[in-house]
Order: structure tokens, then C-alpha cells, then sequence
């Protein structure tokens, strides 16, 4: 089973000790927020304009944390993606603007038992490292 490579520009954004972090409705696993790159569209352009589309606010890059590669399942369709990581900070309070998605400030603390996927990014918002790789081992 195969599947197309899917490029994802996802952002790390926090307030304090809170991280921000999506889910879809009635869904248990959390998501950094963001989303998929459309083909000739600069990384850092398709981020931004998927926290407007998302979040109702545009924001910014403030650096490169690294890249998680991940494949998965899903309604028996495999995935394999991979997620480029940013710090961002936002302009505004984020409103879900997709009745699909709802979005929570996650308390740091709280990150080693919350099902954050891709679960590599979790060791990596908890380590604070940056420029990292993480491949995914198939």
C-alpha cells in the first residue's frame, strides 16, 4: 500500500507554559496547528495562511524548530507526510474558523500524557530542541 507524500507546515505557539493545540470534533488526539502545502507555495506562506484560515488570526514565523517525517493509517488509506515545524506567535486570540476543528491551550505539563500526533513532536516541544530530524521508520 502506497501513498503521495503530503508536505505539512505545522507551529509550535505558546503563551507562557501553554502550548496550542488543535483536535478535530470528537476526536481524542491533538494536532500542532496548520496544515498542508500547496504545490508551489513558499512553506512559510502556506503556515501563515493556514492559521488564518484556521484561527481567524495571522501571525508569524519566528523560526525553524525542525521536521517530523510520519506515516499512518486511516480509513485504510495509508499517509506519509511530512511535517516542517516552526515557532509562530499570533496576532490576535484564535477562534476556530472550521466547525470540524476545535483548538485548546495545552499546559505543558499536561503534554507526556496528551496524545499529541505526531507523537515524535512531543519529546521535541518537551526538550525544546530545534533543527531536528525525525524519520519515521515505516
Amino acid at each position: 500500500m502506497s501513498a503521495a507524500t503530503e508536505i505539512i507546515a505545522r507551529a509550535v505557539i505558546r503563551d507562557g507554559d501553554r502550548l496550542l493545540v488543535a483536535r478535530e470534533r470528537g476526536k481524542k488526539w491533538a494536532f500542532l496547528p496548520g496544515g498542508h502545502v500547496e504545490p508551489g507555495e513558499p512553506i512559510e506562506s502556506a503556515l501563515i495562511r493556514e492559521l488564518i484560515e484556521e484561527l481567524g488570526t495571522s501571525g508569524r514565523v519566528t523560526g525553524f524548530a525542525g521536521v517530523v517525517e510520519h506515516g499512518y493509517i486511516d480509513d485504510n488509506t495509508a499517509h506519509h507526510e511530512v511535517n516542517l515545524i516552526f515557532d509562530a506567535e499570533l496576532d490576535g486570540a484564535p477562534v476556530s474558523q472550521e466547525d470540524h476543528l476545535e483548538f485548546d491551550w495545552l499546559p505543558i505539563d499536561q503534554l507526556p500524557t496528551t496524545d499529541l500526533r505526531p507523537s515524535a513532536v512531543k519529546g521535541v516541544i518537551s526538550s525544546g530542541a530545534h533543527s531536528f530530524w525525525h524519520g519515521w521508520r515505516g
